[in-house]
């Protein structure tokens, strides 16, 4: 009863931090259930299912406050959410051992790209008119997308997110905000729908490859969703570039205790 009580809550937080800063949160979720005795693959299965639960209830927080950019949502989103498909459906083809480095790879890098200046990076790949460069005026905000650069990696976040049961928001948050110039208030309220629609499609790929169980699924998908009611809702007050550092700082302790858990 009392792991039971401390797992539900270690969802809370994991929800409302994640929702903070745009992600699905699958960085934290798999590391939960993991350290609570599931499979790896039965919990990348209700990692993807409760990350839909987490982006409507924050989407519906970021929607409300105008910062979700639905075009380039829909013109990025489609391949990532087919990719995720994919990855979800083959991820029981690749060895559990190498999934978890393969996920290690991702949170490292991730925390690496949260902590780089961000105008030195958008210098080099967003601040120019040529062709493949969209520019978009958002409300107040203009910025210039990079849809040779976002297109290929967002596709390859869906991948990411089918095969270790996450969003994807670890790759697309450092990519639309370092790559793309979308302003961090924007990228996050974005990245929350856009992990929903991953996070179904990498769903249906673990669903027919029988990975998933309702029952756990479910009640975490509603502590997740009050979780993340809370987290989206401080967010639009906090400072983003001190969730930015705060959240690469969780995703170096994470992968190194999930490096902890591989060497064993």
């Amino acid at each position: 009863m009392i792991e039971s009580v401390l797992m539900y809550l270690a969802f809370f937080v994991a929800a409302g931090i994640s929702s903070m800063i745009g992600i699905g949160g699958g960085v934290l979720y798999v590391p939960i259930l993991l350290a609570f005795g599931f499979p790896f693959y039965q919990a990348a299965a209700i990692s993807i299912f409760i990350i839909m639960a987490l982006s409507i209830s924050a989407s519906l927080v970021y929607y409300r406050a105008q910062l979700i950019d639905w075009k380039l949502a829909l013109i990025i989103e489609p391949l990532t959410a087919i990719m995720s498909l994919t990855g979800g459906y083959y991820s029981s083809f690749i060895q559990i051992k190498e999934l978890k480095i393969l996920f290690i790879l991702v949170l490292i890098i991730s925390g690496y790209f949260m902590l780089k200046p961000i105008k030195e990076i958008q210098d080099k790949f967003f601040n120019k008119r040529k062709w493949g460069f969209w520019l978009r005026k958002f409300g107040e905000e203009e910025y210039s997308v990079n849809l040779i650069i976002g297109l290929p990696l967002s596709a390859l976040s869906g991948l990411m997110a089918g095969l270790l049961g996450i969003g994807g928001g670890v790759i697309k948050v450092p990519l639309m905000v370092l790559l793309l110039g979308l302003p961090m208030k924007v990228a996050v309220g974005t990245s929350c729908l856009m992990v929903g629609i991953t996070a179904l499609f990498g769903f249906w790929g673990h669903f027919f490859a029988g990975h998933f169980e309702l029952k756990t699924a479910l009640i975490i998908a509603l502590v997740v969703f009050a979780g993340a009611q809370a987290g989206s809702r401080i967010s639009i007050k906090v400072d983003k570039i001190l969730l930015k550092k705060i959240y690469a700082i969780f995703l170096f302790l994470i992968s190194a205790w999930m490096m902890m858990n591989v060497i064993k």
